[in-house]
């Protein structure tokens, strides 16, 4: 077969912290399941309550881009910040510490590549060094 489907409804929902947003890591359910892909990235579906506010890091090889399906939030890239609303997309390189803040509640879908398990380092993990 030269494709795989799943459904958003199938994927569980996981976080790391209890102050994160939910995440559904797609592609990595995707390989749990068993299919071969995906295999050059890594896609993401991400639900922020009003609040919800994702750790500052950066992606040491991925770039990622991110697309908002609903709501409202602000992003921080590399220090400066900007407004997202539905239908925007955004490219990030490696390297720049991000952060996403939901004004309201906000749907973003984020594709990253390229496939890196663990490829982010998060600000609390540098002070930790």
């Amino acid at each position: 077969m030269s494709y795989s489907k799943i459904n958003l409804e199938e994927v569980d929902e996981s976080t790391r912290t209890d102050a994160e947003p939910a995440v559904k890591m797609i592609g990595y359910d995707l390989k749990t399941r068993g299919d071969d892909r995906p295999n050059e990235m890594r896609f993401n579906y991400f639900y922020y309550d009003e609040g919800d506010t994702v750790r500052r890091h950066y992606q040491k090889e991925q770039e990622e881009i991110f697309f908002v399906l609903s709501g409202h939030a602000v992003m921080e890239v590399g220090g400066e910040e900007f407004e997202l609303e539905p239908n925007d997309f955004v490219v990030v390189d490696p390297g720049p510490m991000r952060q996403i803040h939901a004004l309201e509640d906000t749907e973003i879908f984020a594709v990253g590549a390229p496939n890196l398990r663990n490829d982010a380092v998060f600000e609390e993990d540098l002070d930790e060094e």
